[in-house]
């Protein structure tokens, strides 16, 4: 089994290296670009790293013949957005599982932190379960029951805060696929994805399911606009009530969301945009005064400053600027 048998990948996904084993993919998009290297660990299973650099993209992912996939995605860093159907987005933070059938895995998807990195183990159900069967003399779990029960709603189903899963997620990061000795290193990604399939047949279904909203459309835009509005002119400065009236969104709607979209509250994700802003401009331009840097940044008073800076990055401006300058100067 390789990507391309069972799927289009789209015209936006091009093959840097190609073989029986591994695939490196280049994603490509005006925002910026995408690396996923793909592995054949066992027949019906791939294993894909994915490291996303870009604000967005359009997925053209589509299945072939009515293959059965059953998908484990894990987000290590970042966030993503997937349109799980048309005009309305699930959200997968980072150390969360989702598990997914990718029937509805064309739309466009969006990296509101520019950023992100995780593993998909993706699974061919009847091949995979054919060669599990035979390596064990029949295998305990079955996949298309698994697939069913963890896939039978039209929403991804997404696992949160769970030790045991995080454990044996984060074997799958450990292990270098590039090693030399590649079979040893298959060896060992065929006993991840065993172990992994064991521990989710364990599971009922409501056990560690995170109740996550949905989002439509028009509200994604509206606190992409919002963001757009507090990071573009940094000397203004708007009320809760204020982004609210402005965007014609509710209170609530809002702070829900862009909390789940950017990782914090509106009010604090402005105050470390502007202190880490700060930092470069404090090391970049040696000559700017602390006050003026503080004026630009929306501070009239560069106590505020100081005391927000230091709260953020743990030193005063001035020491930030005496410590970490000598560094670069390499004394």
């Amino acid at each position: 089994m390789n990507v391309n048998e069972i799927a289009s990948l789209g015209s936006n996904v091009k093959p840097v290296i190609q073989n029986e084993n591994c695939a490196v993919l280049m994603l490509n998009d005006a925002t910026g670009e995408g690396v996923m290297k793909v592995y054949r660990v066992m027949p019906g299973v791939m294993i894909c790293f994915s490291d996303m650099h870009m604000e967005q993209c359009a997925s053209e992912f589509e299945l072939k013949n009515d293959r059965k996939i059953f998908c484990i995605d894990h987000c290590r860093e970042g966030r993503i957005e997937m349109e799980v159907k048309p005009g309305v987005f699930s959200i997968m933070q980072e150390k969360e599982l989702r598990l997914d059938n990718r029937e509805n895995h064309k739309g466009t998807t969006y990296y509101p932190l520019k950023h992100y990195h995780g593993v998909s183990i993706f699974m061919e159900v009847a091949e995979v379960q054919k060669v599990l069967d035979e390596l064990f003399h029949g295998f305990s779990v079955s996949i298309e029951e698994l697939r069913s029960r963890y896939c039978a709603e039209e929403k991804p189903y997404v696992i949160r805060g769970d030790k045991e899963l995080g454990v044996i997620l984060s074997g799958f990061y450990q292990k270098n696929m590039a090693h030399p000795e590649l079979a040893k290193a298959k060896e060992y990604y065929q006993i991840k994805v065993v172990e992994l399939l064991l521990y989710l047949n364990t599971m009922a279904v409501e056990d560690r399911k995170e109740v996550r909203p949905y989002y439509y459309k028009t509200q994604m835009e509206k606190i992409k606009e919002i963001h757009a509005k507090i990071t573009g002119n940094l000397q203004m400065r708007f009320t809760m009530a204020e982004l609210s009236s402005m965007y014609e969104i509710p209170l609530t709607t809002m702070k829900k969301c862009f909390k789940e979209v950017y990782g914090d509250s509106i009010y604090s994700y402005q105050k470390r945009y502007r202190m880490n802003l700060a930092a470069n401009m404090l090391l970049q331009d040696k000559a700017k005064e602390i006050q003026e840097i503080a004026s630009c940044l929306g501070y009239e008073n560069p106590g505020k400053f100081s005391s927000a800076f230091r709260s953020v990055m743990g030193l005063s401006p001035v020491e930030y600027r005496f410590r970490k300058g000598e560094i670069l100067d390499g004394k």
